[in-house]
């Protein structure tokens, strides 16, 4: 309760929604350039190489349309993210069973468990940050980022893209804050 009342007046203090702006953005920022620098050094995927191997591994069979959709690329450069996945041995393409002209994409063996590293490599960045914190802090902290979550997200669209790399193993529709649509 003392810490409450004491952080309260800080923010009070130092300016306020202003400041805590501020330093949300700057916790963004942290752990953007930390997650994608564990992709770039342990598993050599950009960002959207991660998101659209993340799409894939979370609808099987999706198209290139779907997923460059849903990552918020253009066509034109989505496939070109995945030729270098399909490369790498990472993503097979074959034809739609509802329309020929479409690519039904799947992850390979090797496809699969680079998901797995890639979530893992996010988790661990993120669950390092809140070790740093106490547990009732990473408690606040969540309805506070659920919160705006849910209030920011206005489209599935949006909220499709918000979630790219999101490990389905620790958010499920009935508890995600932005799965409303």
């Amino acid at each position: 309760m003392e810490d409450t009342a004491l952080a309260e007046r800080e923010i009070s203090n130092s300016g306020g929604a202003a400041h805590a702006a501020n330093i949300l953005g700057a916790l963004a920022l942290l752990i953007q350039d930390r997650v994608q620098a564990r992709w770039q050094e342990e598993l050599d995927l950009s960002p959207m190489a991660a998101a659209a191997l993340s799409q894939i591994e979370q609808e099987p069979g999706c198209t290139i349309d779907q997923v460059a959709s849903r990552i918020g690329l253009s066509h034109s450069a989505t496939v070109r993210v995945i030729d270098k996945l399909a490369e790498r041995d990472l993503v097979t393409k074959d034809r739609a069973r509802q329309d020929a002209r479409a690519q039904s994409l799947k992850l390979t063996k090797a496809g699969k468990r680079m998901a797995q590293q890639l979530h893992n490599a996010r988790n661990q960045v993120t669950d390092g940050l809140l070790s740093l914190i106490k547990p009732e802090q990473v408690a606040a902290l969540h309805n506070a980022v659920g919160a705006i979550l849910h209030e920011a997200i206005t489209t599935r669209q949006e909220g499709d893209v918000t979630c790219r790399v999101c490990d389905e193993s620790r958010c499920r529709p009935e508890i995600c804050p932005i799965q409303m649509f």
